[in-house]
C-alpha cells in the first residue's frame, strides 16, 4: 500500500505528512499514550471492506483511558464515524492495519492527564499466506510485566518497552520471535501477541491473570476453536510443556495467526503450520473477510453498498 493520503487528527482529516505533535509533549517525554490496533479485511467478491471487532476494541480503549486517568473522552459514535471517514477518504480497498491513539498533549509533566489528542490511521500491513508467517521463537530472559507494576491488560505504549527488550534479545540470539515468562516462571505471551500451545490435542493458553493483554483476537480464537471442536484449557503453563507440544502459535490483531515451528532450538511435534493452526486460520480468515454469513456482528462494512 502506498503512503496513505490522510490521517484523522483531532477531529479532522489532515494530510499524512502534516500529522505531527510537539517533541515536548508528555506523550513523547513519558510515553503517555493509549492505543488500539485494528484490522480491516477486503472482500474482493463483494467489493466490501470489513473492520473486524471494532466494538470490542473500543471497549478496551475506553477501559484503558479510564484507568490511566486521561482527560479525553470520545464516544463510540465519534470514533466509528472518524474511522469510517478515514478509510473512505483513503479509498482503501485492500487489507490494512489501523490504529486509534490518544495521548497527553501540551507541555506538562509525567503526572499530566490532559489536554489529550486523538488520531486514527490506516496503513499497509496486509495479510499473507499462513506458511509465510511461520516463525522460530526463543524464551527471553526478560520477565513479563505484571499487574502490580505495569498492568499488561492496559493497552498503553509504555508497556511495549518490555516486549521490545525481549524481541531484540530473541533476534540477537537467532530467533524471529520472543516468548515471555511470568515472574513465577509460567508462560505469558509473545512480545506483542498472545500464545496458544497445542498438546495432546488440547489448545492451551495462559489465563488473563498470568501477565497477558486481554486480547480481542485471543477471545475470538477461543470461540473459533470451540466451534471447530478443539478442546480448550485456560490455565498456567510450564515452559517445558511448550517443548512437548505438537503445535504452538501466536495470535493478535497484528500477527493474526502466526505458527511457531521451534522454541529455543527445539522443533515442535508437528511441522508448522500444524492441523489445528491451519484449521483455525482458515476459519478466522473466512469470518474476517465475510466469506461466511455467521459472526456478522464481528464485521462492520465500510462502504455503503456491495459495489463499494
Amino acid at each position: 500500500m502506498p503512503t496513505p493520503r490522510y490521517i484523522h487528527l483531532n477531529g479532522s482529516l489532515v494530510p499524512w505528512d502534516d500529522a505531527r505533535i510537539h517533541v515536548m509533549t508528555p506523550c513523547v517525554k513519558y510515553g503517555a499514550l493509549v492505543f488500539e490496533g485494528l484490522r480491516s479485511y477486503w472482500n474482493e467478491d463483494e467489493g466490501q471492506l470489513y473492520v473486524l471487532k471494532l466494538g470490542e476494541h473500543l471497549r478496551r480503549f475506553h477501559q484503558t483511558l479510564r484507568v490511566v486517568r486521561f482527560d479525553g473522552n470520545w464516544s463510540d459514535e465519534t470514533l466509528t464515524e472518524g474511522l469510517i471517514a478515514l478509510l473512505r477518504a483513503n479509498e482503501v480497498r485492500q487489507d490494512v492495519h489501523m490504529r486509534i491513539a490518544a495521548w497527553v498533549d501540551g507541555d506538562g509533566l509525567y503526572d499530566s492527564t490532559g489536554p489529550c489528542g486523538l488520531m486514527m490511521a490506516a496503513y499497509g500491513r496486509g495479510s499473507g499466506a499462513l506458511e509465510k508467517k511461520v516463525a522460530t521463537a526463543g524464551v527471553t530472559s526478560w520477565r513479563r510485566i505484571n499487574d502490580t507494576a505495569m498492568p499488561p491488560r492496559l493497552k498503553v505504549a509504555a508497556n511495549y518497552h518490555n516486549g521490545r527488550l525481549g524481541i531484540l534479545e530473541a533476534r540477537a540470539n537467532g530467533y524471529r520471535e520472543a516468548i515471555f515468562l511470568t515472574p513465577e516462571g509460567k508462560l505469558a505471551e509473545g512480545a506483542g501477541a498472545c500464545l496458544f500451545v497445542v498438546r495432546d490435542g488440547v489448545a492451551m493458553t495462559p489465563p488473563v491473570t498470568d501477565g497477558i493483554l486481554e486480547s480481542v483476537t485471543r477471545r475470538a480464537v477461543l470461540g473459533l476453536l470451540d466451534e471447530l471442536g478443539v478442546p480448550i484449557a485456560q490455565r498456567s503453563i510450564d515452559r517445558t510443556e511448550l517443548y512437548f507440544a505438537e503445535e504452538a502459535f501466536f495470535c493478535g490483531t497484528g500477527v493474526e495467526i502466526q505458527p511457531i515451528s521451534a522454541v529455543d532450538g527445539l522443533e515442535l511435534g508437528c511441522p508448522a503450520p500444524g492441523p489445528v493452526t491451519r484449521a483455525l486460520w482458515d476459519r478466522y480468515e473466512a469470518v474476517a473477510r465475510g466469506r461466511v454469513p455467521d459472526h456478522d456482528d464481528w464485521r462492520l462494512a465500510v462502504y455503503p453498498s456491495a459495489t463499494g
